[in-house]
């Protein structure tokens, strides 16, 4: 995305843009406010946000902004609520591959998911083929440096068990070369799962695989020809299991 600029027959003089930009790329100047600072912005997209009359000229977006006139009138509190209490992590997922519309509405949650300094850098590898994600468990089992460990996998393995992603039709990575995105892929899953929630979908972080993948980077470099460091791992897909009521959690200390 590329600022531009101010469209002067929109602009009322507001002002908005000059407060809200966090890098004081907006000046008033005569009987004008103007953008002067290109290569200083880091593309968040504050002043297209705050501006009431859309007069910020942006290009390269691949996208149309989304208006609403109040964002608390998107969903009240309670419905938010009862979404992040009844939210759980799934372990027992049906046979049913999730259509790709879906699978393309869960990428666009993680799509606008917040990041520090906008630095946008996160990539997303989507595992559907069972095949590879057959080839990807074994070559785990294999890489087990315990004897006795690598031996139970198996065993599980036999009885026809996945022991890391829970026979999930599809798994998520989320990749990088970044090291901030250690922080902004946890907010990116965040996203996703939520939104695989509001879809009919169960979701679960599997960090264990995460680790032990980025430990042995021989295993991502010849499954997925991959140098980056994992910085997310998601299973997603439709439950085999239903919930009645959130348990209770204990207060935060404070």
């Amino acid at each position: 995305m590329v600022i531009k600029g101010i469209d002067i027959d929109r602009c009322n003089l507001c002002r908005e843009c000059i407060k809200e930009c966090p890098l004081g790329n907006f000046n008033k100047s005569n009987e004008d406010i103007i953008f002067d600072n290109s290569e200083n912005c880091i593309l968040c997209g504050h002043c297209i946000a705050v501006c009431q009359n859309n007069a910020i000229i942006y290009e390269d977006m691949k996208d149309v902004a989304f208006h609403f006139d109040d964002p608390f009138e998107i969903q009240s509190f309670d419905t938010i609520y009862k979404l992040l209490r009844s939210k759980r992590s799934i372990r027992q997922y049906k046979n049913q591959e999730v259509p790709k519309e879906k699978i393309e509405k869960i990428i666009e949650c993680i799509r606008y998911a917040p990041v520090g300094m906008n630095k946008r850098t996160l990539k997303c590898l989507i595992i559907t083929n069972e095949v590879k994600r057959n080839e990807l468990i074994d070559s785990i089992i294999d890489a087990i440096d315990s004897e006795e460990e690598k031996e139970e996998y198996r065993r599980k393995r036999r009885e026809k068990i996945d022991p890391f992603f829970h026979n999930a039709p599809h798994i998520l990575v989320l990749h990088s070369n970044n090291d901030w995105d250690s922080k902004n892929a946890i907010i990116g899953i965040t996203y996703a799962m939520l939104g695989a929630e509001t879809l009919g979908l169960g979701s679960c972080w599997i960090g264990g695989v995460q680790m032990f993948l980025n430990e042995k980077k021989q295993i991502k470099k010849k499954l997925f020809n991959m140098e980056d460091e994992i910085f997310g791992i998601m299973i997603f897909g439709y439950p085999a299991v239903k919930y009645f009521r959130a348990p209770p959690r204990p207060p935060i200390m404070t």
